[in-house]
């Protein structure tokens, strides 16, 4: 018996596409509501943070974990710069580049927004200094001698109040992120700016990751969906 195709129900006629003013609403609705969540976050926690509120939030920025410190330089231009040619021309770019070269593109724009953000605070601030402090990695790469020694006793740092406890985020990470810094030390790309630039460019092929999964999922649920009409046919 052969399976009903997803269109068997559908005047041939009929454009089933979307849409594109109805699906531009769409994103301008999912867009809103993101942006209302957010305000309603930042709002309750300015009220929350008030003088003599008694409730203590440890986010002076809420709904962010951080402090309001604006700052406008070279690179915030840069940054606003970038973000207003990806909206202006991003879509047009997508439709008309092949994918290879689209995704090429695509992890450039990354690494050049988020560099550009990094570097409002400048190169020392904003990406060299960002790792090497007693809270990060690069302060508990020099006392990695034993890799493997160091892998098997890991989980008995992790624990704060501990002898010998981890840094900070060592403790709160896997072992192999500490790794990557401790392999970079050993071939010679240590400190700070280098580790910065390492996350950068790594960190930044999530743009790359996200499309390309997703069109392998749905390369998968073709074939499986192709699949099983072929079934349903034989077996009829």
């Amino acid at each position: 018996m052969a399976l009903p195709s997803a269109t068997s129900d559908v005047d041939p006629g009929t454009d089933t596409r979307a849409s594109p003013r109805r699906g531009a609403r769409c994103d301008l609705l999912a867009v809103t509501v993101a942006a209302g969540l957010v305000a309603a976050a930042a709002v309750v926690g300015a009220y929350l943070n008030r003088v003599g509120s008694g409730v203590v939030l440890w986010a002076p920025a809420a709904p962010l974990y951080g402090r309001w410190e604006p700052r406008f330089g070279l690179a915030a231009l840069l940054a606003v710069l970038l973000a207003v040619a990806v909206i202006a021309w991003g879509p047009a770019l997508a439709e008309r580049l092949r994918w290879r070269p689209a995704l090429a593109l695509t992890y450039v724009t990354a690494v050049g927004w988020t560099l550009s953000l990094a570097l409002i605070d400048g190169w020392r601030r904003g990406l060299a200094e960002r790792l090497d402090n007693r809270w990060e990695y690069l302060d508990e790469v020099p006392g990695v001698t034993d890799i493997s020694a160091m892998l098997t006793g890991f989980t008995d740092r992790v624990l704060l109040g501990e002898p010998g406890t981890w840094a900070t985020h060592v403790a709160g990470h896997p072992p192999g992120a500490l790794l990557v810094f401790v392999w970079l030390d050993r071939i010679g790309l240590s400190g700070g700016g280098v580790a910065a630039m390492v996350c950068v460019l790594v960190g930044s092929l999530a743009a790359v990751a996200v499309p390309v999964t997703l069109r392998r999922l749905g390369d998968r649920g073709e074939r499986a969906g192709g699949n099983a009409v072929v079934r349903g046919d034989a077996d009829g």
